[in-house]
């Protein structure tokens, strides 16, 4: 009986599951270099060529986010963008690192923002959601493993985060994959249901 009782507790949430299974077919297209197949699961560029696996460490709990204020978000980076790749062309020897690193991260958040817009359709092809319509977002954990003659003679372990998003009736879509310590979203959405 404990033992029943103990194994039910081990198990994954039908959610979580589901994001664990779109996430691992994502990355047998990546390590397949499926063209098709990454361009039906993701909106996002990721290097495959020494890619030799990837694996889900943990899913974190689900984070939400409404389609204007996504709307908001790439209109409003896609400005800080701008004024920040102005002041980096300007900028003086002893400031142009720290401001070109600066230009970069908002670059990088700009562009995620920009795939999670364009996975809407990709997530629920020929919908129109309204402004209040209730976007799903997901982040994945995982370890991706690089070999080959590129990287050398041992293989190379990194952890990074998986971002994905479901519009409502929609399917799993990757709209991001960074690095864990450059994830350019570590907050996007709220972890509560609006």
């Amino acid at each position: 009986m404990a033992a029943l009782t103990m194994g039910g507790c081990a198990r994954e949430a039908p959610d979580v599951r589901e994001v664990r299974r779109v996430t691992q077919d994502y990355f047998r297209a990546l390590q397949h270099q499926d063209v098709k197949q990454i361009a039906d699961r993701s909106t996002c560029l990721v290097a495959t060529n020494s890619l030799a696996g990837a694996r889900v460490l943990a899913v974190d709990p689900s984070r939400w986010i409404r389609m204007g204020d996504l709307d908001s978000l790439v209109t409003s980076s896609m400005h800080e963008q701008r004024a920040a790749d102005s002041v980096w062309a300007y900028a003086q020897d002893s400031t142009a690192d720290s401001l070109f690193r600066t230009a970069r991260a908002i670059s990088n958040r700009a562009s995620v923002y920009r795939n999670a817009v364009r996975a809407v359709p990709l997530s629920r092809p020929g919908a129109i959601l309204p402004r209040d319509s209730t976007l799903e977002v997901r982040s994945v954990r995982a370890r991706f493993r690089y070999a080959g003659p590129v990287i050398g003679p041992s293989p190379v372990d990194r952890e990074e985060v998986v971002h994905l998003l479901r519009a409502p009736g929609g399917r799993w879509i990757v709209f991001s994959v960074y690095l864990r310590d450059e994830d350019p979203l570590p907050d996007l959405g709220r972890t509560q249901r609006v």
